[in-house]
């Protein structure tokens, strides 16, 4: 075993033990605690400011043949853990890192390790990348084991790194992805290794969906159920009770249930990555960029920087020449044999026809609060009506539009209400509050005054005191919220139907504990047709937040994922171990939404896996039907496949599968 050298935690860990300890400079490994073989441990305490990673840099003074790395995490309590680690190492005549492994925490014991074979392979340096699952979640680092392997250390090393050097180690970039965007650390069957095996299974795939469509026996052009009975047709998609239970109504006048896929363009953005640093110098995490001449198009810029999208390179060598229309025929095949019917949420491909929802973005010109808009400014109406006049007017005669939604996770609560208390008179949303708490006192300013607990001369006057929301009541921060709601929807509402009164107003895709309060989600229902929501998670309990209001109910963003070949799940609801489970954990979420007589659709999100490289945020889940190689989840899509064929099923007796 191994116990020389230094090492630096980044940031310093403000948990555990000394000398660790607040400790942000070189640690002796002869005296740290990493090293010691004992209970001892550095811990970094999660809070609401928290970094998402914590970082250990190990110099060890030579090169050393490895034969084993283990890491041992210890938690005190069921407080502290992780998500997972990432193991890199490098020998000191190579300038970038190699990733050892990385390693996603499962089960929940206390006590934790993980032991990452090295097979004698050199390494000087050692990066361990650990991250947190949430924000407030405390991480504990209790040893870091070195197994010496065989082979020779380096006889001639260079000084040991001094503190700046060792930060500076952590910036230094490892391989990630390979030619075709796959993560370069782990294999699988089915991995991608040449362009002639995309073309071979473009091939193959092309056969076995050659008869592929909707059957005109079971369904009308746009996926309507004809066993279910006609209902009036209006040549528009409509919502309509049948014996209790919400469905759509297909333009031709057939009950519709949303299946459906979102993202599901050939160049959605969220499938790019960058490849640039800050610095404006090429990253070194691609084993090969795509040739910038053969595959121009799968190359962006913007005023942040410059991507490349795996996926649409990998479609060009998979499809040839003429490949986005092979693409989309190949696409919209796929779509049909695994049962969705439905383009649910953000982009959707350019040439083929499929039922639709239109999401419509709020212009960047509002004037702004936190996440949101005021929609008490005068100015906000006839921007929002610009902006979305053209778009409205454009598909106000499509038959395969379903409806809109309008901006996006973005509702008011008391956190909100909180900013506008702090703003001037120049705030429009401010001037309302003070008006509504005028109206509700009857124009009384003592009454205002005492209810506020503030000492203001005047209404004008108080509409430029800053007032602290603990001593407002709760029933005018609630009602407030309900007035800025009603602006907001009847506002939306009304832009939506002067331009295309032929089609739904679905909501805003709210998530239901995040980002607004049940008194915002109230007033918006009499200006929405159904109410839509993202919900990441296996429980459909949520749909009871709702039961009271009557209305039809969507949920546009969902999805399962597991930490495979680079990737990772979204949240902790959502995490799944394989391909397989995702399949399942879908059939049952899907089921037990559907079995409501309130909830008429979903979107799974998304077409595609997220880049493991990560998109311009930095996301990197595994959230696809598809990976980005242009391979089906064939293991769950065929679950899902067999879900969606009931689902009409379930929403019509109530009853989920056992």
């Amino acid at each position: 075993m191994l116990r020389t050298g230094n090492y630096l935690h980044s940031p310093a860990p403000n948990g555990g033990n000394s000398p660790d300890y607040n400790e942000s400079g070189v640690i002796s490994a002869a005296n740290g605690v990493l090293f010691d073989g004992t209970s001892a441990y550095a811990g970094w305490m999660g809070s609401a400011t928290s970094q998402s990673t914590v970082n250990v840099v190990i110099d060890l003074l030579k090169d050393y043949p490895l034969s084993e790395i283990r890491v041992v995490l210890n938690s005190p309590n069921q407080y502290w853990g992780f998500k997972d680690i990432t193991v890199k190492y490098r020998p000191e005549s190579a300038t970038g890192y190699y990733i050892a492994a990385r390693h996603v925490r499962t089960g929940s014991a206390l006590n934790y390790s993980v032991a990452v074979p090295m097979s004698d392979k050199m390494a000087r340096f050692i990066v361990l990348n650990i991250r947190r699952t949430q924000a407030y979640q405390h991480i504990p680092l209790t040893e870091v084991e070195l197994v010496r392997g065989t082979g020779i250390s380096n006889l001639i090393p260079g000084p040991a790194l001094t503190a700046e050097q060792l930060q500076a180690e952590l910036k230094k970039e490892a391989l990630l992805a390979d030619r075709f965007g796959q993560w370069m650390n782990e294999d699988w069957p089915g991995k991608v290794t040449t362009e002639a095996q995309l073309r071979q299974e473009y091939a193959a795939e092309a056969a076995a969906l050659a008869n592929v469509s909707l059957d005109p026996a079971l369904y009308d052009p746009y996926g309507g159920i004809k066993s279910l009975g006609k209902q009036a047709a209006t040549g528009y998609f409509r919502l309509q009770t049948i014996n209790g239970k919400w469905w759509f109504i297909t333009p031709d006048g057939y009950p519709f249930i949303v299946k459906g896929i979102d993202s599901t363009s050939l160049w959605e953005p969220g499938y790019k990555t960058p490849i640039l640093k800050p610095d404006g110098t090429l990253k070194k995490i691609f084993e090969e960029l795509p040739d910038r001449t053969v595959y121009a198009p799968s190359y962006t810029r913007d005023a942040n920087g410059e991507y490349v999208s795996f996926v649409v390179a990998n479609v060009m060598k998979k499809y040839g020449s003429d490949y986005e229309s092979k693409w989309e025929e190949i696409t919209k095949k796929r779509l049909i044999q695994w049962g969705f019917n439905t383009f649910s949420k953000w982009t959707k491909p350019r040439n083929f026809t499929f039922p639709y929802i239109q999401s419509l973005q709020d212009p960047s010109n509002l004037r702004r609060i936190l996440w949101s808009y005021d929609m008490f400014d005068p100015q906000s109406g006839p921007i929002i009506e610009n902006a979305l006049k053209a778009q409205l007017q454009n598909t106000r005669y499509s038959k395969w539009l379903i409806g809109y939604t309008y901006d996006n996770e973005a509702g008011w609560n008391a956190e909100i209400v909180k900013e506008v208390l702090t703003y001037s008179s120049t705030s429009p949303a401010k001037s309302a509050f003070v008006d509504f708490v005028a109206q509700r006192y009857n124009g009384s300013l003592a009454s205002a005054n005492q209810a506020l607990g503030t000492n203001a001369a005047s209404f004008d006057a108080l509409k430029n005191t800053r007032i602290d929301i603990a001593k407002v009541p709760t029933a005018i921060v609630s009602d407030y919220i309900r007035l800025a709601s009603r602006t907001y929807h009847s506002m939306i509402r009304d832009i939506m139907k002067k331009y295309d009164p032929n089609h739904l107003f679905l909501g805003t895709s709210i998530v239901p504990t995040w980002r607004t309060s049940l008194e915002w989600d109230q007033a918006a229902m009499p200006f929405v047709d159904a109410f839509s929501v993202d919900v990441y998670s296996r429980d459909a309990s949520w749909i009871s937040r709702y039961e009271a209001f009557g209305k039809p109910l969507l949920n546009l963003e969902h999805s399962f994922g597991s930490s495979e070949r680079g990737l990772s799940y979204i949240n902790v609801g959502t995490r799944t171990t394989s391909v397989r489970e995702r399949g399942l954990a879908y059939q049952a979420f899907a089921e037990s939404q559907a079995a409501h007589p309130l909830f008429v659709g979903s979107g799974w999100y998304s077409y595609y896996d997220q880049p493991v490289t990560g998109r311009p945020d930095g996301e990197s889940y595994n959230t696809g039907l598809v990976n980005q190689q242009d391979q089906p989840y064939k293991e769950m899509v065929d679950i899902m496949k067999t879900t969606h064929a009931t689902l009409e099923k379930v929403h019509q007796s109530g009853l989920a599968s056992p």
